[in-house]
């Protein structure tokens, strides 16, 4: 085997872990619910209340997700994230949970500002660093969920809370 496919086969196997569905959704909050919720956001065409960041991010929400995406038409968690740091900021974040989650600057969660990345883990560690999105402000994060597409979920969700391994600035 050529020193090329072991590098496609590792990638895919890296690959294959960032984003990964982490659940369905829980008994506390049904597809609809979630949707009617992030459609405030959409009626107020105001996510962060600072409107460079509102513009980039408001034609994202309801994206459909699709592994390995990166475009509005489909996109998972680091994708979308990648996507939003380049159209926003000009900068290049690392595409996967767990290589982002290994750069950038530590922040508590009580510092955290619009822009930061926030990441998630089943585990609880981050040797399994599998979902990321982006702090907007108020207690909530932007994401790519695998059952709504993007949209806007508070940390303190009873899920997410459970799942919160971290924040980075990159910014």
């Amino acid at each position: 085997m050529t020193s090329k496919w072991l590098i496609i086969i590792a990638s895919i196997g890296i690959f294959s872990i960032a984003c990964a569905p982490l659940r369905p959704l829980g008994p506390d909050m049904n597809i609809s619910a979630r949707t009617a919720a992030a459609q405030k956001w959409i009626d107020s065409r105001n996510i962060t209340g600072i409107s460079e960041w509102d513009n980039v991010l408001l034609p994202w929400l309801g994206t459909p997700y699709k592994y390995g995406g990166n475009t509005k038409r489909g996109t998972d968690c680091s994708g979308f994230v990648s996507s939003v740091y380049m159209e926003k900021e000009k900068i290049s974040v690392p595409r996967t949970t767990k290589d982002g989650f290994k750069n950038g600057k530590s922040v508590d969660k009580s510092s955290l500002i619009v822009g930061d990345l926030v990441f998630f883990s089943r585990q609880g560690n981050g040797n399994n660093v599998n979902h990321v999105g982006i702090y907007v402000g108020d207690g909530n994060f932007m994401h790519a969920s695998t059952s709504l597409g993007v949209t806007i979920t508070p940390l303190d969700d009873n899920h997410w809370k459970t799942l919160y391994l971290g924040a980075r600035r990159y910014l």
